[in-house]
């Protein structure tokens, strides 16, 4: 296999959180040809420190496999430290960084079937700014960008702590990433694509042939039978954070919760949601129900927004950082942050946040 990597096309599902992005996951992963483990971030968080490197000694190997494995998240792949450094010991001598990501990509075992691996899959909402070097990485990559209605978007992200529930703070993070995403599209028209999420569960079939033409890879509808794999991943189905977030994989896909702002959100938040997503939401397949909210309005978003753009801007300072800085930011804060707002405002839902 080690001599097939680069015949091994990589794609990646980027969007962001509660979008969509896992269901979109665990559609290609149920392919008995592809694999698509869950999100760790550790191509771009290591990439600093190994990015260049095109001569592996054996110490080399054994401390990225180190470094690996303390990665947050990567735990969830139950890759054990001695098959992970008994995979890549082959790998001593000249080969490229991407090379050596795709070989631990290879050694996930999906809870699907699975025949000969021909793509290599990454779902990881915060690789969505990261398009441009991924590329460089590996560049034979494909970028899927799902989408979903920013209101509904807001609704979901509040319901399970993922951020802050500051209705601007979120919607306009909405917006830098269809404004990021659409730059590299418009530049990049035959290796980035966008899908809504809406889209996605009222067709699944039609949209998954249009993914699947995109990506390469070959349209199996058994894919649409993936939530009766649940019975198997007994881990996940005992875990409380696995159960909080994702529970609605062990479903079939239905399109139940599109619109269901208009049922959760006052109309001062429609209001609110609407001026923070601006136009981009027209850009993005949506309608805003209020396109002249006001100054008033204007006003209560603004310090949402102004949070969003020094999130932005504190992401590329941090980019800079010594890797283990980094990761320790960029993957850790903002759920430190979510978990102190809940331990003041709402102690009853930090529940599930234990094991996280």
């Amino acid at each position: 296999m080690m001599n097939d990597l680069n015949e091994i096309p990589f794609f990646f599902i980027v969007g962001r959180p509660r979008s969509g992005t896992t269901l979109l996951r665990t559609l290609f992963d149920a392919n008995p040809h592809v694999v698509v483990p869950p999100e760790s971030q550790f191509i771009v968080n290591l990439y600093s420190r190994y990015g260049k490197i095109t001569f592996w000694t054996n110490e080399l190997v054994k401390a990225f496999v180190d470094d690996i494995s303390r990665q947050w998240l990567f735990n969830t792949w139950k890759i054990p430290d001695l098959q992970l450094q008994e995979a890549l010991t082959p790998f001593v001598g000249h080969h490229t960084y991407g090379e050596l990501c795709k070989a631990v990509y290879l050694e996930y075992q999906s809870i699907y079937p699975k025949k000969e691996i021909l793509f290599i899959g990454d779902k990881n909402p915060g690789y969505t700014i990261y398009t441009k070097l991924l590329s460089e990485i590996f560049p034979e990559a494909k970028f899927i960008h799902i989408i979903r209605d920013y209101r509904d978007h807001f609704v979901s992200v509040r319901n399970v702590d993922f951020e802050l529930p500051i209705v601007s703070l979120v919607v306009f993070k909405w917006r830098l990433f269809v404004m990021h995403f659409r730059k590299m599209k418009n530049k990049y028209p035959n290796t980035h694509l966008e899908i809504n999420y809406e889209d996605l569960v009222r067709n699944p079939e039609k949209e998954m042939k249009r993914l699947c033409l995109f990506t390469g890879v070959p349209f199996d509808p058994d894919i649409f039978e993936f939530y009766k794999q649940a019975d198997t991943a007994v881990e996940l189905i005992n875990s409380d954070v696995f159960k909080k977030f994702h529970s609605s994989l062990f479903k079939k896909i239905n399109p139940d919760k599109i619109g269901v702002y208009k049922k959760e959100l006052s109309v001062r938040q429609i209001k609110i949601a609407d001026a923070a997503a601006g136009k981009y939401a027209e850009l993005a397949g949506y309608q805003r129900d209020y396109k002249k909210p006001g100054w008033g309005i204007q006003l209560l978003a603004f310090p949402g927004v102004v949070i969003a753009w020094k999130l932005r801007l504190l992401t590329k300072i941090v980019d800079r950082f010594p890797y283990q800085w980094r990761e320790r930011i960029l993957s850790r804060w903002p759920l430190k942050v979510a978990k102190a707002y809940l331990k003041i405002f709402n102690p009853k839902k930090l529940t599930g946040f234990s094991d996280l």
